[in-house]
């Protein structure tokens, strides 16, 4: 079920509710989305440099995909077309696809899915809900300003074995997550009552603005093209101790 209402500057978000305000204090990265063209590929690649991947199922839709996964219940996930895709999920990352390999999508998790429709609403922000048995997402259109961004509720815990989430090159964590983003995201960010900690310089795409969640910090960069949708421009995995690092570009 689609809810449209008219589209508003996302700078006019200035204030939310206090229960929205303690559940950002509990926010997480939950995962992060790459388009590959070619997933078998990849996995290959992923494994090759010590990732354990959990590999996923053809759709009926024509969606295709695989994980890695971390003990503290993020994950990274590959996605790619096989076949023909027949609907608008599928037809959506087609199409992300067809404009570049690459981070599309960060995805957290957290927050009741209500409360972020009660301030969707305040603000008349389109968005779009999808609820199912397992869990529910809040998504938005691919011309807004948080294309890039969506959120899930999980309606039961899950939890996958040990050995999946162990990996031979001894990375155990999201660090942080590289997104572009303009004033309106940051200002949507720090309105979801994420904790931001200030500016940052990264050291691939320069000065940035960095919040923190319980799952690893989000850093906003300048877009790239600001003409284009958003995107995911990286992603920085560590071990606990954060004495190793890996950098994974995702353009």
């Amino acid at each position: 079920m689609k809810f449209i209402g008219k589209i508003t500057s996302l700078l006019l978000i200035l204030l939310v509710g206090f229960p929205l305000i303690l559940q950002g204090q509990k926010a997480r990265i939950d995962h992060v989305i790459t388009v590959v063209s070619n997933l078998e590929k990849k996995v290959g690649d992923y494994t090759a440099n010590g990732f354990t991947i959990r590999k996923g199922k053809l759709h009926a839709n024509g969606l295709i995909n695989a994980h890695i996964k971390f003990d503290n219940s993020s994950s990274f996930e590959l996605m790619s077309i096989e076949g023909k895709a027949t609907d608008p999920m599928a037809l959506e990352y087609e199409s992300l696809l067809n404009e570049g390999e690459g981070g599309v999508y960060l995805v957290m998790t957290g927050f009741k899915t209500e409360s972020v429709i009660s301030l969707l609403d305040k603000f008349t922000i389109e968005y779009e809900v999808i609820k199912g048995k397992l869990w529910s997402y809040v998504t938005f259109p691919s011309d807004s300003d948080l294309a890039h961004l969506f959120f899930i509720e999980y309606h039961f815990d899950q939890k996958d074995p040990q050995d999946i989430l162990t990996h031979q090159n001894g990375i155990e964590r999201i660090s942080s997550v590289v997104i572009e983003g303009n004033k309106s995201v940051i200002d949507f960010l720090k309105n979801i009552g994420l904790k931001h900690s200030g500016q940052i310089s990264d050291p691939g795409f320069g000065i940035g603005t960095e919040f923190e969640t319980q799952t690893g910090n989000i850093i906003i960069v300048p877009q790239k093209n600001p003409n284009a949708r958003p995107r995911v421009r990286s992603i920085i995995l560590k071990n606990i101790t954060g004495t190793k690092s890996i950098r994974l570009p995702l353009e």
